[in-house]
């Protein structure tokens, strides 16, 4: 029998041939001689490893769980963190002089030797990190930084290859891009628009743009099924038309939202406010409170973060709105819609303002436009129309010309972070012709944003017409108007309706007429035309029967000797006359009121 004595892997003696019991004796002996002698060689080989002083004796490697604090082979995970970095306690530690851990030795091998002449226990101080450079040239020291449009840079101290300052800025995609407008401005033969910086955008993300500068959501899907309404369209509508010159003054002026998504309440209420003016034949030129629908409407609202129009319609016509004279707008420099200042239910009191207030302003239920020529026809009759349009991301630094979407981002291949969209809602006050550099004829809607002043054409912008841009067209709505509080007001509410009814039907080749009756007697009107509708049908029916009589008794008469069919004396001829224009005109009378009780039906 053989004798192998290995240690760590090597074998320091072998002996294959069959050795006696005194050889056997005399193996062991030089063997456990050997193995105190390397020990001893590595304790001492690693001496320096004690010299720690006593800030770092530890524990270290005790403070691992038993069996795991002294691993016997190598072992990088047998290790503990100091230093800011990490001492080992295994038996390859001794590799360099900073890998065993401080306690390591006296811990797993019992010893305490110290050196008379102890090395220091600390590191010595990092060297001072400088400052680091903008590209402008600015120095600015580890901590502070820098804003870049919506990207802020802060300087700090990165120990990646070795200790020194460097940036560290964020990527955000910003909602002003001076490369887009210099590509845009550039390609005056590829786009019918200009672009511009805005002092009020700038520094805000896309993210922060689509959020708080729009603020309408889709419609739903019954909402957005809503059946349109069928409008006669007119035959000769002009070329070019702006409601700002035919209703000079009597228009909602441009608001600015704010950073507040509040776009659906301010559309509905310039909206109800033109309506206003333009039915009332302007006698009625109040401007209406976009802050009371803001802050009152809470039903499936998200106030400055987004809102339904559907559901603003529907708190119009159930509660109505006062002036922004008693409610002033404010959301717009808190960014908070903030609570509701007027109870649910009252009609009068003191306004938020402090001044006095009796007057509601409500609407009807909307409906739906549809199609270019109809959209026209309702502008032209009734005044500017809501509108719900796709914003995307060249939308925002629109200055002037006829806007249609550039794609910019997608032709250059930019990542979908600088592809957001998202809708807003505005007023189409008319429409136009432009033409391009080329020749090209542009046809073009007019629309109210609420973005203030200073942003495009005076507030106002002109987007593509007929071609679905934006998807200005898909979502047209428009509304009638009511006031709750001030009978004079009604009454020439009521006075201005019936003319538009007057006006629209005389333009349509139906003849003269008197105006009809107004004000209190609008209920009484609309009976007496559903009446009338029943009357000229039993009318038919008599004057048939009365044929039918007429024929029978022909016989008889000419049996009597009575000259039937004599000459009329010129008394007679002029009552007849008389009777027919009598007829006409109840016929044309019909006419109206049945186009009446038609409207009413539609708009109650």
């Amino acid at each position: 029998m053989g004798i192998n004595i290995i240690l760590f892997g090597v074998p320091l003696i072998r002996e294959t041939e069959p050795v006696s019991g005194t050889k056997k004796l005399t193996l062991k002996a030089k063997g456990i001689i050997l193995l105190l002698v390397l020990t001893f060689q590595l304790h001492a080989s690693c001496a320096f490893h004690l010299e720690w002083g006593p800030d770092l004796e530890g524990p270290w490697c005790a403070k691992r769980e038993v069996g795991e604090d002294c691993c016997t082979g190598r072992d990088d995970y047998c290790s503990v963190p100091i230093l800011g970095t990490v001492c080992y306690c295994d038996i390859f530690c001794n590799a360099t002089a900073y890998d065993c851990c401080p306690d390591y030795f006296p811990h797993c091998f019992g010893l305490n030797i110290r050196s008379t002449t102890p090395r220091p226990t600390t590191l010595p101080p990092p060297r001072p990190v400088g400052p680091c450079r903008a590209p402008g040239g600015r120095e600015y020291p580890v901590g502070d930084g820098y804003k870049e449009n919506c990207n802020t840079c802060t300087c700090v101290v990165t120990y990646t290859p070795s200790r020194r300052s460097e940036w560290s800025c964020t990527d955000h995609a910003c909602l002003i891009r001076p490369e887009m407008i210099r590509k845009i401005n550039d390609g005056a033969d590829q786009y019918t628009w200009r672009a511009s910086n805005y002092s009020s955008l700038w520094g805000m993300t896309l993210d922060e743009g689509t959020l708080y500068r729009l603020g309408t959501f889709q419609l739903d899907r019954k909402a957005q099924a809503m059946t349109p309404i069928e409008i006669e369209e007119m035959e000769n509508l002009p070329e070019n038309y702006d409601s700002r010159e035919k209703w000079a003054g009597k228009l909602h002026p441009i608001q600015d939202q704010g950073n507040c998504g509040s776009s659906w309440a301010h559309s509905s209420i310039a909206v109800t406010t033109d309506r206003l003016s333009v039915l009332s034949l302007g006698y009625i030129t109040e401007t209406l409170s976009a802050q009371h629908l803001l802050s009152c409407d809470t039903d499936g609202q998200m106030g400055c973060e987004g809102g339904h129009v559907d559901r603003a319609w529907w708190y119009l016509k159930k509660q109505g709105v006062v002036s922004a004279a008693c409610y002033p707008y404010k959301s717009g420099f808190t960014n908070n819609a903030g609570s509701c200042l007027l109870a649910y239910n009252q009609t009068g009191g003191i306004c938020p303002s402090g001044i006095q207030y009796s007057k509601r302003y409500k609407s009807t239920p909307p409906y739906r436009v549809s199609g270019e020529r109809e959209i026209m026809t309702e502008i032209f009759e009734s005044g500017p129309v809501q509108a719900i349009m796709e914003v995307r991301e060249d939308f925002y630094m629109y200055k002037a010309g006829v806007y249609r979407y550039t794609r910019l981002s997608q032709r250059t291949g930019e990542s979908s972070k600088y592809r957001k969209s998202g809708f807003h809602s505005v007023r189409i006050v008319g429409w136009g012709v432009d033409y391009t550099l080329t020749g090209e004829r542009v046809k073009y809607w007019i629309c109210a944003n609420s973005w203030g002043t200073e942003w495009g054409e005076d507030g106002y912008f002109r987007i593509a017409r007929g071609v679905g841009e934006s998807q200005i067209e898909r979502t047209v709505i428009g509304v009638w108007v009511n006031v709750e509080g001030d009978p004079l007001q009604e009454e020439q509410l009521q006075r201005g309706r019936m003319e538009r009814f007057r006006v629209r039907f005389a333009r349509r080749g139906r003849g003269r007429f008197r105006s009809l009756p107004t004000g209190r007697r609008k209920r009484r009107l609309l009976r007496k035309a559903k009446l009338g509708l029943r009357r000229q049908k039993t009318s038919q029916k008599a004057r048939k029967s009365i044929q039918r009589k007429k024929e029978n008794n022909w016989s008889n008469l000419k049996k009597l000797g009575k000259a039937y069919s004599r000459k009329l004396s010129r008394k007679e001829r002029k009552e007849r006359r008389r009777a027919r224009r009598e007829r006409r005109r109840l016929r044309r009378q019909m006419k109206l009121k049945a186009l009446l009780a038609r409207d009413l039906s539609i708009h109650s």
